[in-house]
């Protein structure tokens, strides 16, 4: 198995013809910031935002092929808090565990404006949606639990994990879903996003994420314009 390390160069997408697997360590992350640094920026950012909870997600230790269009992803346990706060300058080593959707419906897919208090890619358009990989729970059914919670949607079957990529500008690896929805969404979103909609022809709004922006070249093959 060639395992490639978690902070590639450059953003890389592993297209994926059957779920990644997922390979637990007991190595433990070594954060490169002092636990009083990162403990007093968490508590900032919980001030600045009491949506936010410190549950189990893991570290991405390394990614590899393992043939017939899988990939391998070892991780081991952490907490989000570790992730989050690198958005203040705190350096962790951390390399999240997230999983995305291109949740699709007659040729539109779904987008959300991420709330000006997300701790990653404030006030971004993006694919929605998206959340961490959490410990002892199925990505697939991850991600399907997202599309519920944060956009009121419904899965029309199944979701489809069909890539793998590292989004550079969050340090964090994410296992891409394809997810035709039942219907368009007609709940306001939940706290994580300030605004949702359907998008035609992969014409986001401004700003977008630069996670998005990779995401695409997987949306091109999955639904058609």
């Amino acid at each position: 198995m060639n395992l490639q390390p978690s902070f590639p160069t450059t953003n890389r997408v592993i297209w994926l013809r059957r779920p990644a697997r997922l390979v637990e360590s007991d190595v433990a992350i070594v954060a490169k910031a002092l636990k009083a640094d990162i403990d007093a920026a968490w508590n900032q950012m919980v001030r600045e935002n009491p949506h936010l909870t410190d549950g189990p997600c893991w570290h991405v230790l390394g990614v590899g092929r393992d043939g017939h269009g899988g990939a391998t992803i070892h991780v081991t346990r952490t907490t989000y808090r570790m992730g989050a706060v690198r958005g203040l300058g705190v350096a962790t080593g951390f390399a999240g565990l997230g999983t995305k959707a291109i949740a699709h419906w007659q040729g539109q897919c779904l987008i959300g404006k991420r709330a000006d208090t997300c701790a990653t890619y404030p006030s971004h358009w993006e694919f929605a949606p998206g959340g961490a990989v959490e410990p002892d729970e199925d990505p697939i059914e991850g991600i399907e639990r997202e599309l519920m919670e944060e956009c009121g949607a419904r899965a029309k079957m199944r979701p489809k994990p069909v890539a793998l990529l590292f989004d550079q500008g969050a340090g964090n690896w994410e296992i891409i879903h394809d997810i035709e929805i039942e219907s368009p969404p007609d709940t306001p979103p939940n706290w994580e996003y300030s605004d949702i909609k359907m998008m035609e022809g992969f014409h986001f709004p401004n700003p977008v994420s630069p996670c998005s922006m990779l995401m695409i070249k997987v949306a091109r093959r999955l639904v058609a314009v």
